[in-house]
């Protein structure tokens, strides 16, 4: 999560080349590069731009993941005291020290603004209620996040084999039509939130990886296969949409710091803080993930080494209705098409449609038909209803990004009453 990654390998999930760098078997064919045991072209992805990105968004995370801020490693043990009475760690990977600090206490200024939140009041009244300005309140906004990762650091998985369901959505920001790109992934067991990325950096990356929107990509009405298959022939003909989408208008103002960057890099910052905050506590993991495939690339990648080992698999997932089918139901099989041609199978009841495709060779199929992503599209649901909804469309995308982390902790506590 804090050491630089490098993304650019082949991403075909049976191929003997996945994961592995510099493969002989790779030919670089202008700004994409042929692995030729799979026949799959993939795009390369600014080393430089990822890790940028990665590093700015992953700031807040350095003084709380359990992660060595050195050499990434997860393997640390108590190594005493600091000087102030802060729980040191030794990483036994490089030995080095370093100090993770304990839950800091909320003062009386953040718990009256969570409560403005939830109350959904203005934040122009939050202001004047607690006798701040505009930028203090981006600084609160912030300190109020700070204590949302805090508080769920320790919170370990519900089960050891973990269920995972990940989702995008958009909110509008600023107070126009331009909507921010979010990532979210939800526990399917307990239906806690367990990580929200979004598109927004707090400093510029390369100019090619800047967001800009030439059209949004929508689908036409149809059945859930023909959507499916749709997608999958949108992907061969237009192929940046394998590691990228539009997903509409999206400019910040002139005087919002930062950068809205393309999707493509938050989805590979988003599965490693997933990972590495489910990692301690799980020994398999199954990842449903919505249909996109630059979002399989950022998992694949961040869940890599359990993939070898048969300890994490991955899924394509499209729903539609909420009420699943309590019975078991044959499935439809059909091909996707495009250049995989996936095996997809559909469970459809007059109210409710479900596609699955299984991507890394999980055996046991029967268990498909129990796939969902209920819990993700339970938070989006609820931020969507959330009384501070209507002022979330016009904040920056600093202190909107800032908001959602706290909505996430605030749902989160909300499942435990």
């Amino acid at each position: 999560m804090f050491t630089p990654i490098n993304v650019d390998v082949c991403k075909t999930p049976d191929c003997k080349n996945l994961g592995v760098m510099n493969s002989p078997d790779y030919v670089v064919q202008g700004s994409n590069v042929l692995c030729q045991e799979c026949g799959f072209l993939f795009p390369i992805i600014s080393t430089k731009s990822l890790n940028t990105f990665r590093t700015a968004v992953n700031r807040p995370w350095k003084s709380v993941a359990r992660q060595c801020p050195g050499c990434g490693g997860t393997s640390l043990k108590r190594n005493g005291f600091s000087a102030q009475g802060v729980q040191r760690m030794l990483c036994h990977h490089c030995n080095k020290t370093f100090v993770l600090p304990a839950h800091s206490k909320t003062t009386i200024r953040q718990a009256h603004l969570a409560t403005l939140i939830k109350e959904g009041v203005a934040p122009a009244e939050i202001c004047r209620t607690l006798a701040i300005n505009n930028t203090t309140l981006g600084r609160e906004l912030a300190h109020l996040s700070h204590q949302a990762h805090l508080a769920e650091r320790d919170v370990g998985a519900s089960a050891f084999d973990v269920v995972l369901s990940t989702r995008a959505f958009y909110v509008k920001f600023n107070g126009g039509n331009s909507r921010l790109y979010i990532l979210v992934t939800a526990e399917e067991n307990s239906g806690r939130v367990v990580a929200i990325s979004t598109n927004y950096c707090p400093h510029p990356v390369e100019a090619e990886y800047q967001y800009h929107s030439q059209y949004e990509e929508r689908l036409p009405p149809g059945t859930l296969m023909h959507l499916v298959q749709r997608k999958e022939m949108l992907t061969m003909r237009r192929h940046g949409v394998l590691f990228n989408i539009d997903y509409g208008p999206a400019t910040l103002h002139r005087y919002d710091r930062g950068m809205l960057v393309k999707p493509v890099l938050p989805a590979y910052r988003h599965f490693g803080l997933v990972r590495l905050l489910i990692e301690p506590h799980s020994l398999n993991v199954q990842h449903n993930i919505d249909h996109e495939c630059f979002i399989l690339g950022g998992c694949l990648v961040a869940n890599l080494a359990d993939i070898q080992q048969g300890r994490c698999h991955i899924s394509f997932v499209r729903e539609w209705g909420a009420s699943p089918p309590v019975r078991a139901l044959p499935p439809r099989l059909f091909y996707s098409g495009g250049i995989r041609n996936n095996v997809w199978r559909t469970y459809s009841t007059r109210d409710y449609a479900m596609a699955v495709c299984n991507l890394t060779g999980c055996k046991n199929t029967h268990l498909l038909r129990h796939v969902t992503l209920k819990s993700a599209t339970d938070f989006i649901q609820y931020v969507q209803n959330h009384s501070f909804f209507m002022y979330l469309n016009k904040m920056s995308p600093a202190n909107l990004t800032a908001v959602l982390e706290h909505i996430k902790h605030e749902y989160n506590c909300s499942l435990l009453q």
